[in-house]
């Protein structure tokens, strides 16, 4: 008897083990080849290791974020050196622990088998392995936010100081990682209120969650005055939501439409038989709240005051629905229709992340890199004038290259001080250009979503590159 239960256990922590490894390999496709994006360079720039820890944390709560995740990114840079790809490798450390950490959840809510089926279909869910490979703070937000109810279910389970003060370390760090942290630790709230109250007076649990709750709300104080700017906040660079905007965040989170599809079905499924089970209500109505109410808080606040629901904000979601999903593959009794559908999901899963999918609507996507390498390379010594997102990844590169303002391009254009040939980054952003009559363009290189263009005055300068060596 012990040997085989033995068996069984190792089979399953192999298993388990493999499914990392298929996730490690996803995460890790083409993890340093593109170039980092707009949201990326301010990430690695404000983590800095020259600068101060307390220039780190005015940095990005001016920038409308939690500090702690830049704070944790300053100090990965401090200890293994600051570039491009350092930060990428934190959150893919991130990305790889959240494969292992849905197999608990799906363990805890239902059982070991719907765990390893999570931590499958987690391994190659599309949102999951594309914020894996960002220098952001998703996959931190992610692990935290399933730990954090991971962490609350052994608080309501067990109800010991232990528990408690595990849950309320997590849940701090949560609100401190990302403002969308704070939706899981309201549901939370309103959970444990829940089952403080539901038979009888549960003093302890009750008096448990109210010091929990004090501990994190004085953990954000530091940031208050940031919070209550940012709640008055008219403006957001975040479009406003379509009507068909939950259909387009569920199948992006999905990537392939086809495993959207396949995903629903599960979905309902599972809910079908959980909504006529009574052993498993609990577990029901912790996933029910986590997804519904979180959700509805963001969305209306989109639709009737300022929008901040975006589609890689809903990631904090996605956890719910594969547990969902792996619960209803579970109760596919033919095991062999069960693996048949099990591999045309992760098929299509792998095919659609390795095949070149669209992360516009995830991210901000331009090649910032590609025209600072073009510059290096020519190294003409002309002055170079763009966007202070340039200067960020100058310095990411180590390069001793001066990008200057747009603002101060017009005042020497204007005093007639500007140099006879000059480079302008994406000249979009310097709209007065064509009021110049003095001013031509010599050359524009298109990358992706970004220009590299040379101008010069009128009057005899030809700006013709003379290829010097690379600043590299």
């Amino acid at each position: 008897m012990i040997s085989i239960k033995m068996g069984v256990l190792a089979n399953k922590y192999m298993s388990l083990f493999l499914i990392v490894l298929l996730g490690m390999g996803l995460r890790s496709y083409g993890l340093f080849e593109r170039p980092l994006w707009y949201d990326e360079v301010f990430s690695i720039y404000v983590s800095d290791p020259l600068h101060s820890l307390s220039t780190v944390f005015n940095l990005t709560v001016k920038d409308v974020h939690p500090p702690l995740y830049q704070v944790l990114l300053w100090l990965v840079h401090k200890v293994f050196g600051f570039g491009e790809h350092t930060g990428r490798v934190f959150s893919f450390v991130l990305g790889v622990a959240v494969i292992p950490s849905m197999y608990l959840l799906g363990r805890y809510f239902f059982n070991d088998y719907v765990g390893l089926l999570a931590a499958l279909l987690t391994s190659v869910n599309f949102i999951f392995v594309a914020k894996a490979q960002e220098a952001r703070s998703y996959s931190l937000l992610v692990f935290l936010v399933i730990w954090s109810f991971l962490t609350l279910s052994n608080m309501i389970d067990k109800r010991s100081l232990g528990a408690v003060i595990t849950y309320t370390a997590v849940a701090t760090m949560l609100v401190n990682t990302h403002y969308f942290g704070f939706l899981p630790v309201m549901t939370q709230f309103i959970l444990l209120l829940y089952f403080s109250t539901r038979s009888g007076f549960d003093k302890k649990l009750f008096v448990s969650s109210l010091v929990a709750g004090l501990i994190i709300l004085s953990s954000v104080a530091p940031i208050a005055y940031y919070i209550v700017q940012s709640l008055g906040r008219t403006g957001t660079w975040i479009p406003d939501l379509t009507a068909d905007f939950v259909v387009e965040a569920f199948v992006i989170q999905f990537g392939d439409t086809c495993v959207a599809i396949v995903s629903v079905f599960f979905i309902m499924l599972g809910l079908g038989v959980l909504l006529r089970s009574e052993d498993k209500s609990d577990r029901l109505k912790i996933l029910l709240l986590w997804y519904f109410l979180g959700f509805s808080v963001a969305y209306i606040r989109s639709v009737f005051f300022t929008t901040v629901l975006s589609f890689k904000n809903t990631i904090i979601f996605v956890p719910v629905l594969i547990v969902l999903v792996s619960y209803g593959f579970s109760l596919v009794r033919d095991s062999f229709s069960r693996w048949v559908l099990l591999i045309f999901f992760c098929v299509m899963s792998i095919t659609y992340f390795v095949s070149g999918p669209d992360y516009s609507k995830l991210q901000v996507v331009q090649d910032l890199r590609s025209p600072l390498i073009k510059i290096s390379n020519e190294n003409p010594g002309w002055p170079i004038y763009g966007g202070e997102i340039y200067s960020y990844y100058l310095r990411i590169l180590d390069l001793p290259i001066q990008v200057e303002p747009y603002e101060v391009l017009e005042a020497k254009i204007v005093a007639h001080t500007v140099s006879p040939c000059f480079y302008v980054l994406d000249e979009r952003w310097w709209p007065d250009h064509q009021k110049h009559l003095d001013i031509e363009l010599v050359e524009r290189t298109s990358f992706e979503n970004i220009s590299l263009s040379v101008f010069r005055t009128k009057g005899g300068a030809d700006c013709k590159l003379t290829r010097g060596a690379p600043l590299l």
